[in-house]
């Protein structure tokens, strides 16, 4: 997933967040000390609700696109699996570049 479409996602989180986050803080204020705005209350928890679900799809999307770092790998001259961050070959000393994630 881009950098961008991820800052995207996590802008529209945090807007449903900040608007659930008013909402409730409304229904607070509104609060009657007989009778509670449940209205107001139930509108805040969906907007909770539809933020957390962003956030989940977030979370899903960045493990769905990490990309795994192998530990070992292929040496260029002689083939033979050496570690991927080896400075050089342990079977024909050739020196390699380490590779990084």
């Amino acid at each position: 997933m881009e950098q961008s479409l991820v800052e995207k996602k996590v802008l529209v989180a945090n807007e449903r967040l900040s608007v659930a986050q008013e909402q409730l803080d409304a229904a607070i204020q509104a609060y009657d000390a007989n009778r509670p705005d449940i209205e107001a209350m139930k509108e805040a928890s969906e907007r909770l609700r539809e933020a957390r679900v962003c956030i989940d799809n977030i979370q899903q999307h960045i493990e769905a696109t990490a990309e795994v770092v192998p530990s070992m790998r292929g040496c260029p001259a002689c083939g033979k699996s050496i570690r991927a961050q080896a400075t050089l070959c342990g079977h024909c000393w050739t020196k390699v570049n380490p590779q990084r994630a």
